[in-house]
């Protein structure tokens, strides 16, 4: 009887196989689920509801870094800090540390604070300011009353009704809404303009041509605010040139991302050329200089690449009316790239003035607290568990082939009287 015996193909070979299909297959589910996750379909730093609660946490958590110290404890930290802020007379640094006392308050201290918010007759910042006033010590809060209440409040508060005209009888008004009112007050408009005006702008313009010393970026900014961009960009411009010309001690890195950003969109040395010989000798201020600089302007600079400029100028204004001019100034100038311009706009919605005292606390790590957060749609969730199906199909294999590799089968003992039929078979 002739019987062949049937070969069957390796565990080895069929481990081979599925370890290397697994190994192709899954770099391509990962970068698609990373391009479904956070690719250009949904822009990074979103301020979504989620985004901005990830981001209040964050920064809760830098607050409360920042206030501790092994020598002291956290009240006496944030006192302190209260305290400087108040003798250096920057009051929106105050106003943020007041917001932030229940991040930077630990144990007792905080345990106490919360429960105090949570029972005040008032919601919001204002209770939130009046609980953390409390906390301060007694001459603090005398020294912080008397900065923040306006003069006008004091007046009437001492004076009978009838002493001012048009008074109306007294109602008790808050620290936390005196507080809020002059820091309001106090704040320029967001369209306030720090571009200057057309007249000025020309001079400028008639001075540059002539080799006068001239900052070109900013007078690159005002004549793009002024003559190119809309009201909502020129607003933004405004803050921009605000924060470029305030900020300029030190390395600022938001003066070397605007000089980098402009010098992209304006052919700087064409433009000067135009002017020179425009205004070769010209001196001052003329309605025709005026238009020469409109036309130079208009003409020089190509819309497709200004465009995305004016964006992030929106950008900024929306910065600016989500906080205030001087919290927008702390924001804007740890600006070093175009993503950080998204980072931007998503603290300041997360934040407002809370932003201030970590920008000159922690400034390095300010723009570093926003979070992006991502959005499971059930695509996406199936992407995922075929990820994890091919990780762990290279698991199982992997682990399978070690196991073999100790417990290989042992050679059968095959009777002599079989061996003689095979052979007679064969022959």
């Amino acid at each position: 009887m002739n019987r062949r015996r049937k070969r069957r193909l390796p565990f080895a070979a069929y481990a081979a196989l599925i370890f290397n299909a697994a190994i192709c297959v899954t770099p391509f589910m990962a970068s698609h689920v990373m391009s479904t996750a956070y690719g250009d379909k949904r822009p990074a730093f979103q301020a979504t509801p989620e985004a901005i609660t990830a981001t209040r946490q964050a920064m809760d958590q830098r607050f409360q870094e920042i206030s501790t110290r092994p020598d002291k404890a956290s009240r006496e930290v944030w006192a302190e800090m209260v305290r400087t802020s108040l003798e250096e007379k920057e009051l929106r640094r105050v106003r943020g540390l007041m917001l932030g006392a229940p991040a930077m308050l630990d144990g007792k201290d905080g345990e106490a604070l919360r429960a105090r918010i949570a029972v005040a007759d008032g919601s919001g910042e204002d209770a939130l300011i009046d609980a953390a006033l409390a906390y301060l010590p007694e001459d603090l809060q005398d020294e912080y009353e008397r900065r923040t209440t306006p003069l006008q409040s004091i007046f009437t508060a001492s004076a009978p009704a009838s002493a001012v005209p048009g008074a109306t009888p007294a109602v008790a008004t808050s620290t936390g809404e005196a507080s809020l009112t002059v820091n309001r007050e106090s704040d320029a408009p967001v369209e306030l303009n720090r571009l200057g005006d057309l007249p000025q702008h020309t001079r400028t313009a008639v001075g540059w041509a002539n080799d006068d010393h001239t900052d070109v970026t900013s007078f690159l900014l005002s004549g793009i605010g002024l003559i190119l961009a809309d009201p909502e960009a020129r607003a933004g411009a405004s803050v921009a040139i605000s924060t470029f010309l305030t900020r300029k001690e030190g390395t600022i890195p938001f003066k070397l991302y605007l000089q980098k950003r402009i010098e992209d969109v304006v052919p700087v040395a064409e433009m000067k050329r135009l002017l020179a010989a425009e205004f070769q000798n010209e001196v001052g201020y003329t309605a025709k200089n005026a238009q020469v600089v409109d036309r130079v302007f208009r003409t020089t600079i190509d819309k497709e690449k200004l465009e995305p400029l004016l964006a992030e100028f929106r950008i900024l204004r929306e910065i600016a009316q989500d906080t205030s001019n001087e919290s927008a100034v702390a924001i804007i100038s740890r600006i070093k790239d175009r993503a950080d311009v998204n980072r931007a706009q998503l603290v300041a919605r997360a934040g407002g003035d809370r932003v201030v005292p970590l920008a000159d606390y922690d400034g390095e790590n300010l723009l570093d607290t926003a979070r992006t957060t991502v959005t499971w749609t059930n695509a996406l969730r199936m992407q995922v568990a075929g990820l994890l199906a091919c990780l762990a199909l290279l698991g199982f294999v992997a682990l399978t082939v070690f196991w073999k590799s100790f417990t290989r089968d042992k050679p059968r003992k095959v009777s002599a009287v079989y061996l003689m039929d095979d052979y007679s078979a064969a022959s």
